[in-house]
């Protein structure tokens, strides 16, 4: 081989070292400043409490050590919210529910524009119609994400260069209100909302009570 290439050969090394000792030696994450203990145990009119899920039930499934469950009750009203936030990114949203609703069975219904601003939500129906559902979000950096494989591949060469963030899902499953009528006046379509609103402020630093 001729010296003339060696420069050209030493800089193509040197910038496939870059991603390669990044990710596989260091393990450079970033971490983005929020946390879900400063989502409260009230939301939109909705208290609540921990689920029976245990302390390792996030690291066992989603690779999160930042991770909620708690139900939430408003009248005869009663949704479970699970939010879950990991560098897993697969692992949140190649079907969730497998994981936060295990054996409940879902059909998927697709992904809606709800609320306002419209985010992307993913509908899960149940398999009996007339069932109650569930509903999800998932978020990254300052991004609603409706299609995660093509959010994927595209953030894939930025990601060669610099850590991760966590990806954020956030899951609400309705116990007692079928899924049906208008998407935003579900009971889990409120409090995934007040949820994530929360999650997101600027000045959220301390867990919420």
């Amino acid at each position: 081989m001729s010296s003339r290439f060696l420069p050209a050969i030493l800089v193509a090394i040197a910038i496939a070292l870059v991603p390669t000792v990044l990710h596989s030696y260091l393990g450079v994450k970033v971490d983005d400043g929020r946390h879900t203990a400063t989502i409260s145990s009230y939301l939109d009119g909705f208290a609540g409490y921990p689920s029976d899920k245990d302390a390792g039930w996030g690291q066992r499934w989603l690779a999160s050590h930042d991770w909620i469950e708690r139900r939430y009750a408003s009248g005869a009203d009663q949704v479970l919210l699970t939010v879950v936030r990991s560098y897993d990114w697969k692992g949140l949203y190649h079907h969730p529910e497998n994981a936060v609703a295990r054996g409940v069975g879902f059909r998927e219904a697709g992904v809606y524009p709800v609320g306002e601003p419209k985010l992307p939500m993913h509908v899960l129906r149940p398999e009996r119609d007339g069932a109650p559902g569930a509903v999800y979000l998932l978020h990254y950096d300052d991004t609603y994400v409706d299609d995660p494989i093509r959010f994927q591949l595209v953030k894939a060469a930025e990601l060669l260069f610099r850590g991760p963030k966590p990806l954020t899902l956030a899951f609400a499953r309705d116990l007692t209100t079928p899924l049906r009528g208008e998407l935003e006046k579900l009971p889990s379509t409120r409090v995934l909302i007040a949820a994530m609103q929360q999650l997101l402020q600027p000045s959220s630093s301390t867990p919420g009570e």
